[in-house]
């Protein structure tokens, strides 16, 4: 069968509708195993049903929570809509809701959105100029006494450049190659050792392969004994430096700047890897002159709007990270990568847009066939 056949079975069958499967061979042998579409379901060992496997997480099928939104979601909940705000630029929604994350005064809550800034400067940026920028910001932005308008800054200059899933800023490229990287690596049958890891970073930079380079950095995760991001951004600097490629270079630095708040994250490293072996952002050096007067204009529009709050958007809550049902804007490869295929298809990235069958994307999964059951 086609992969546009299996494409158009599988957002078929997530409606529950019928009872096709297909077979998906394993990650770690020769076995092939038979996954349900429509109930969710793989019959390897691994598969709960509270927790899905990591078959059903490779094609984009996830156990999702119970959610029924309300004008006061949990702090996890308004996190996610911020994130998924600026993941799509809706930036008066990111604003809106640092408002209310701006009501958490805990140490460990203003830490973990001022961390989400950070992240999402390079999650879904590629203006190193603005990461720079935002990570320079980062350690005032963490403060208790930090204001509000300090955060809406860095929301708003994060947004005003394109995300990946807008051609200009040469993001679907780094995405479909880190996604295309991430399943090759779960095919590979080599020890997935550090040492191999390292050597394979070097020669893919040496043969400008991105998807190589990008599913070993992917890799690091899960070795043993472990190799923290600290140590990879280090690794990676160093192979910056060999190759005199400044922008990845400062990347890594980047990172090491606040390696403790970025210590189980990977994002400023992977846009390291891709631009060392041949990725380019249009967007690398640029960064957008934010005005106080536009800063406070939004806030005071958000708070305006909080005088008569409605209900969280489901868009806004993908079901993994917080409760939700809405994985369409989560930030894991395949879904990343259907929202280029969005953008592609659409010219705009909406909440309101059709999810059509054929955004899905399964290069790189050897899939053999399907069965109808009845």
């Amino acid at each position: 069968m086609s992969d546009h056949a299996i494409q158009q079975r599988f957002a078929f069958c997530e409606s529950g509708t019928c009872g096709w499967t297909i077979r998906l061979r394993s990650f770690t042998g020769d076995q092939w195993y038979s996954i349900s579409l429509d109930d969710k379901t793989c019959d390897c060992l691994g598969f709960t049903r509270e927790r899905g496997c990591e078959h059903l997480n490779a094609l984009g099928i996830h156990r999702l929570r119970p959610f029924s939104p309300t004008t006061r979601p949990t702090f996890s909940q308004a996190l996610s809509g911020l994130v998924k705000s600026i993941r799509i630029r809706k930036v008066e929604d990111a604003v809106y809701w640092l408002v209310y994350l701006d009501r958490f005064k805990e140490p460990q809550y203003r830490f973990r959105t001022a961390r989400r800034l950070l992240i999402g400067s390079a999650e879904d940026g590629h203006s190193v100029a603005v990461m720079e920028e935002v990570a320079r910001n980062f350690s005032k932005l963490c403060k208790p006494h930090c204001e509000l308008i300090e955060w809406v800054t860095e929301a708003v200059k994060i947004c005003k450049l394109p995300n990946w899933w807008h051609p200009d800023s040469g993001g679907p490229d780094y995405i479909y190659h880190s996604l295309l990287g991430q399943r090759a690596w779960w095919y590979k049958t080599r020890d997935h050792n550090v040492e191999t890891l390292q050597k394979q970073i070097q020669k893919a930079i040496d043969e400008k392969d991105r998807t190589n380079i990008l599913g070993a950095v992917g890799r690091f995760a899960d070795v043993k004994p472990p190799f923290g991001a600290t140590k990879q951004a280090e690794l990676l600097l160093r192979q910056a430096e060999r190759v005199r490629h400044s922008l990845a270079a400062r990347l890594c630095k980047v990172h090491l700047s606040a390696k403790s708040a970025l210590s189980g994250d990977n994002n400023f490293l992977c846009q390291a890897a891709w631009m060392m072996t041949g990725g380019k952002s249009p967007v690398a050096e640029k960064i957008e002159l934010v005005t106080a007067e536009e800063c406070h204009d939004l806030l005071n529009k958000a708070k305006d709007n909080w005088r008569n709050p409605q209900p969280i958007p489901r868009w806004c809550c993908d079901g993994v990270h917080c409760a939700g049902d809405d994985p369409r804007f989560m930030g894991m490869l395949p879904e990343m990568y259907t929202v280029c295929k969005a953008f592609e298809h659409y010219g705009r990235v909406d909440p309101t847009d059709e999810w059509l069958p054929e955004f899905q994307c399964y290069d790189g999964l050897m899939i053999e066939k399907e069965d109808k059951t009845e």
